[in-house]
């Protein structure tokens, strides 16, 4: 299947050929598995993000249809769908935690902990990641999506172009200006 035409590969994706969503797959999960991870920064919910992408993929093929994007274009779009389910989700759990933390339990004992904590190595890699999480949540959209393409996913300037449906060059731009303020809020 290497050097198919993405045409091809819609059509045959369409049509549930095996060995098609199987070159889908060992093509594209570890990109969308960085892209997962650098939009939750957590690797066993990337790893769910990127599986999850791929049910729904083949869940959704049938309304999918190729008008010259690449099929990682329309996964890096379900997977953004994903995730933001993902975090509505914890934002939900979380909340129900708390709300439960505020009411003693029937032996009169409170929860010491309400909300999971991440295992961190370190404080210092705590303290690292939530101030990366920060200054990447305060890029525009555009510019938090070439980034997490580009350095998280991997993608070439090109091919971040394709999926985000720009030129190379806004390409280019875009990520200039993520950069100079991702340095301007971390320093």
């Amino acid at each position: 299947m290497e050097g198919i035409a993405e045409e091809e590969l819609a059509r045959l994706l369409k049509e549930r050929s095996i060995a098609a969503w199987e070159f889908l797959f060992e093509r594209h999960f570890d990109r969308v598995y960085r892209y997962a991870l650098g939009r939750l920064f957590c690797r066993e919910a990337a790893e769910d993000v990127a599986a999850a992408t791929f049910d729904r993929a083949l869940a959704l093929i049938d309304g999918y249809s190729y008008r010259g994007r690449p099929a990682l274009a329309w996964l890096y779009g379900i997977a953004r769908n994903v995730v933001k389910e993902s975090r509505r989700n914890d934002v939900r759990q979380q909340g129900a935690g708390l709300l439960r933390g505020l009411h003693p339990h029937r032996n009169g004992h409170r929860t010491d902990h309400v909300i999971p904590l991440n295992h961190m190595d370190s404080a210092d890699a705590a303290v690292s990641r939530i101030d990366l999480t920060r200054a990447i949540a305060r890029l525009t959209e555009i510019q938090r999506e070439v980034v997490l393409l580009r350095y998280f996913a991997g993608l070439s300037a090109s091919e971040t172009g394709r999926v985000i449906d720009r030129p190379e060059t806004a390409v280019y731009a875009l990520q200039a200006r993520a950069l100079a303020a991702l340095r301007r809020q971390l320093t």
